[in-house]
C-alpha cells in the first residue's frame, strides 16, 4: 500500500468526520433549549469540524509550505470558537436570556425560575 493511498483515504475520512461534526452542530442548534446550551454546541462543533477538515485537505494536498499555515489556521480555529462561544453566551446573559426551565441552578448567580439580576450591573462587575 502506497503512501498517496493511505494518505487520501485518512485525508477523506477526516474531512467526513469534520462534516459529521459540523452536522451535529447544526442538530444541536436546531434541538437544544436554550441560548446556553447552543452556544456550546456551536462553539465545539466549530472548534472541531475545521480542523478535522483543515488536516483532511492537508493530508490530500501535502506540501510542506502549508503545513505551518495549516497548523497555525487550526490553532486559532481552537482559540476563537470557544471564545466567540463564551461572548455569545456572555451577551444573552447581559440581555437577559433566561436558560431553560430543567437547568435548576447556574454559576452566574440566577436560576431558572428567577429572572437574571439587572444587566447594568452585571456590565460593571
Amino acid at each position: 500500500m502506497s503512501w498517496e493511498l493511505v494518505a487520501t483515504v485518512l485525508g477523506s475520512v477526516s474531512i467526513v468526520t469534520g462534516s459529521v461534526v459540523f452536522l451535529g452542530g447544526a442538530v444541536g442548534l436546531l434541538r437544544f433549549p436554550d441560548l446556553y446550551v447552543r452556544t456550546s454546541a456551536i462553539g465545539a462543533a466549530a472548534g472541531l469540524g475545521l480542523v478535522f477538515v483543515i488536516v483532511g485537505a492537508f493530508l490530500l494536498h501535502p506540501t510542506w509550505d502549508a503545513a505551518p499555515k495549516l497548523a497555525v489556521a487550526a490553532l486559532l480555529q481552537f482559540a476563537s470558537s470557544a471564545i466567540g462561544a463564551m461572548y455569545i453566551a456572555r451577551a444573552g446573559f447581559l440581555s437577559g436570556a433566561a436558560p431553560t426551565t430543567a437547568t435548576l441552578y447556574s454559576q452566574i448567580r440566577f436560576t431558572a425560575d428567577a429572572p437574571p439580576h439587572d444587566p447594568e450591573e452585571a456590565r460593571d462587575e
